[in-house]
């Protein structure tokens, strides 16, 4: 994270026989498009990261900074565009900061995190709701890196080089092949021991290929010819509008933690989101209040653990006079976890299934 106080230090800025990337009216004009944005950004990263050329410094669009070296980064905590929505899309770094100061006063500290790779690209469209971005809303992106692996089956007789130009093109997320895990074919698979005279106990179990995975060290390159059964390693970047985000995260964990209730035995009557109160941030999940008819069970993510809490419906089931004499808690008195009188912490959806299900067949059978 970069930061920086509105001060009045003045730097170095010449835009004499400079390139177009490192000029005010050549940002500028490449501002009028998303795909002007990205070509500005990737030229400046091959400037500075390539021919090591020393650029000058700007902000943009109220939201990002363009550093010495190549690098963009976004604004993050204090937005100046939110704060001073006129603010010129082109500034120097003093005349950002001079800007600010003006219209907004002293005493600010400006946070920019390194982009990485959170700019969508042209055409590039939402996970959720199938649109794209444009150079008004390209900021509002949540991100999520995940690794699938998809069967290669419409790329038969086809090279691995088709392969990687064509997932390039795809524009529902981005796809990226690896070179150290590329393809799987069952074919592959070498269950032969790896170290035929092991020396160490952990070299025994080792066998050469247990899943069938090949690389380029194994000799796989752009020219490999893709065969019946093969596979593909993929890294995923599938890209959200915040509100969509937000509406996707809302909607699958409500899903799941409806299969898990029902599972359990519980004839759902509501399912309310929350906020979630362990973190706020755009990859947690909302929590959810659930009514059961015993009652509302608060359920929601901490980190790696579910937590599970039971304390409104205990008030409804005492006010009612069907709270049972041998506490809840005291099902879970063998489980080493983190609980307490009304609550407890689940390690996985299996395992908040599993208090659930004892939960609804102890008071099942009052």
């Amino acid at each position: 994270m970069l930061q920086f106080a509105i001060g009045n230090e003045k730097r170095v800025h010449d835009e004499v026989d400079r390139p177009w990337y490192d000029t005010k009216n050549g940002i500028a004009e490449s501002l009028k498009s998303l795909e002007g944005l990205n070509r500005l950004i990737n030229e400046r990263h091959t400037a500075g990261y390539e021919r090591k050329e020393r650029l000058n410094e700007f902000h943009i669009l109220g939201r990002y900074a363009l550093d010495t070296c190549g690098n963009c980064s976004k604004a993050s905590e204090v937005i100046p565009k939110d704060f001073l929505p006129n603010i010129p899309d082109v500034l120097t770094q003093d005349e950002s900061c001079a800007y600010i100061r003006k219209h907004a006063g002293k005493g600010f500290m400006l946070s920019f995190t390194i982009n990485g790779g959170d700019l969508p690209l042209p055409g590039l469209k939402c996970a959720h709701c199938g649109t794209s971005w444009n150079i008004q809303n390209c900021h509002d992106t949540v991100v999520w890196h995940t690794t699938e692996v998809f069967p290669l089956t419409d790329f038969v007789g086809e090279t691995l080089h088709s392969v990687k130009v064509v997932s390039r093109h795809w524009k529902d997320a981005i796809y990226r092949m690896q070179s150290d895990i590329l393809i799987r074919n069952s074919k592959h698979i070498n269950l032969l021991p790896k170290y035929p005279k092991p020396e160490h106990d952990w070299q025994k179990s080792i066998v050469k290929n247990e899943h069938g995975w090949l690389a380029e060290k194994d000799g796989i390159s752009d020219d490999y010819v893709i065969q019946p059964g093969d596979e593909g390693y993929f890294n995923i970047w599938r890209y959200y509008h915040g509100t969509c985000n937000r509406d996707h995260l809302r909607r699958e964990e409500e899903r799941q933690f409806r299969e898990i209730f029902e599972k359990a035995g519980f004839k759902i009557t509501q399912m309310n989101a929350l906020s979630n109160e362990y973190c706020s941030c755009d990859h947690c999940a909302p929590w959810f209040t659930v009514g059961t008819g015993f009652g509302l069970i608060k359920i929601g993510w901490r980190k790696r653990v579910i937590k599970i809490d039971w304390n409104a419906m205990a008030a409804t089931l005492k006010a009612c006079n069907k709270l049972p004499k041998k506490s809840i808690i005291s099902l879970f008195q063998n489980e080493d976890v983190t609980k307490g009188e009304n609550f407890i912490h689940a390690w996985g959806w299996e395992k908040a299934e599993e208090y659930l299900s004892r939960i609804h067949a102890f008071l099942s059978e009052k």
